[in-house]
């Protein structure tokens, strides 16, 4: 149920009572009084609600929905920023939802004779459509593949049109060939008689760096679409990256340890699940990203790339003008607790600490981070006011958000994580960031590779560079 300012406080709290703290971290601390909640609250809605207490109405809407998982219509946003016929796009959302539903496929399929073809934005506003309507996640990760098989004969036919050389979507696409040219010599190896494990492990290998292609994605075109009301791709693309991940990471450990027959039973998916994501980036993805983004936001996607790596070839040309740097006030100190630097002097600090740090705020959006010259985990300037949920692996970010209510709420100040990751020993830390007088403000996350600390053993008193 999505929450709307003309329903009554009653109502929102009986069908989600754990939203009742969030009215008292917001001030509406009478609910707590049982007359109170059932007699006012049954006939005040909550807009009226929030301007007795001089609350904003529009965010205090926002947290309540984003607490139930809902949030606004992303849709409705969405359409500002593409061209559709509004009626073909809700009977594309129809079929798919019917799809989910378990209708016979040959009805299905003559619904979508009728309205074919279907173009890549249609089908991407269709999705969104879908998922307002409160259809979960895991119904677009696990079906995903029977839908794009029934409406394959349209989005097929969509085309990226020809773009500049360095353009990000003509890079993504150069990547996508020699992907698709890895997989099909896995292909080609598995049907010989008996399949060479080597030169497998050796493509396997190769295929690892899928995942720069993926974290340039997820870092860079995401947030743009988020933006706009296509929140999809970060949603559920996101999660198929990481299936990916790991079938090629299970693949190479299986190879490794010559488990052929687990390794086999991997490949009856993985290839296709690889060449799979390339079909819903150039026929889904891509054309509508094109759509609606304009030519400066990919300039600034273009700009933001140098922090990242490419997969599989060479640093691409450079596209568009260089955006102008950003110049600090002349002479200007920030004043801290103890001292003042320059802002020059602050950002120096901040890139030459020797783990990684990231700033939440209040509104659980990212509004900081360091750019130390090793990052554990890329970043790029793009995330700054990006929703944090967005920012982790869709299976991360349940846990994500229970540290920062657990931090908004005052039952927790701090959470601690530690894994070996790539042979490296790593130690995460979120804490949360209060007031003077105990307001919450937000947390930070502090990231730092230990392996080198844990190895440390005795006492060094004096200078020693070795």
């Amino acid at each position: 149920m999505k929450i709307t300012k003309e329903m009554t406080v009653h109502k929102v709290v009986s069908q989600y009572p754990h939203l009742k703290d969030i009215f008292i971290e917001s001030g509406f601390k009478s609910i707590t009084d049982p007359i109170k909640f059932s007699t006012v609250a049954k006939v005040i809605s909550l807009e009226n609600a929030c301007r007795m207490k001089d609350v904003d109405p529009a965010a205090f809407l926002e947290k309540l929905n984003n607490a139930v998982g809902g949030g606004y219509d992303k849709s409705s946003e969405m359409e500002r920023h593409i061209e559709i016929d509004k009626n073909r796009a809700e009977k594309i959302a129809a079929i798919v939802s019917k799809f989910f539903d378990g209708a016979d496929r040959v009805l299905l399929q003559k619904e979508y004779d009728a309205i074919a073809p279907v173009t890549a934005a249609e089908f991407a506003y269709a999705e969104q459509l879908i998922s307002d309507a409160g259809a979960p996640d895991s119904k677009f990760e696990n079906e995903i593949g029977g839908v794009l098989a029934l409406f394959r004969s349209s989005l097929e036919n969509n085309t990226v049109p020809n773009l500049p050389a360095g353009h990000p979507v003509s890079t993504y696409i150069k990547e996508n060939a020699e992907i698709l040219r890895l997989t099909a010599e896995v292909r080609k190896e598995l049907e010989t008689i008996t399949p060479d494990r080597e030169n497998l492990l050796r493509l396997y290998k190769k295929l690892k760096d899928v995942n720069l292609h993926f974290v340039r994605k997820e870092t860079q075109l995401f947030p743009y679409l988020e933006k706009k009301g296509f929140d999809k791709p970060t949603t559920v693309m996101w999660t198929l990256h990481d299936r990916i991940r790991k079938g090629i990471k299970d693949s190479i450990t299986a190879l490794e340890h010559g488990r052929i027959d687990e390794f086999l039973k991997i490949q009856e998916s993985l290839p296709e699940e690889i060449d799979g994501m390339t079909f819903k980036e150039e026929k889904i993805l891509f054309p509508t990203a094109l759509m609606m983004l304009s030519e400066d936001e990919w300039k600034q996607i273009r700009s933001n790339e140098k922090d990242l790596e490419y997969c599989f070839i060479e640093q691409p040309e450079s596209w568009g003008d260089s955006p102008q740097p950003v110049s600090a006030p002349l002479n200007g100190l920030a004043s801290l607790i103890e001292g003042a630097l320059s802002i020059e002097q602050l950002n120096a600090v901040f890139s030459h600490l020797p783990f990684d740090i990231s700033f939440v705020d209040e509104n659980d959006r990212v509004k900081f981070y360091n750019s130390a010259p090793d990052r554990i985990f890329p970043r790029s300037p793009d995330v700054i006011g990006r929703e944090v949920k967005y920012c982790h692996p869709p299976k991360s970010v349940a846990t994500v958000m229970e540290i920062l209510d657990s931090f908004r709420n005052g039952k927790r100040d701090k959470a601690e994580f530690w894994l070996t990751l790539g042979g490296r020993f790593l130690h995460i830390r979120y804490f949360a960031v209060r007031s003077g007088d105990g307001r919450y403000m937000g947390t930070l996350e502090v990231m730092q590779d230990v392996t080198e600390v844990r190895k440390l053993e005795g006492t060094r008193t004096l200078l020693s560079w070795e």
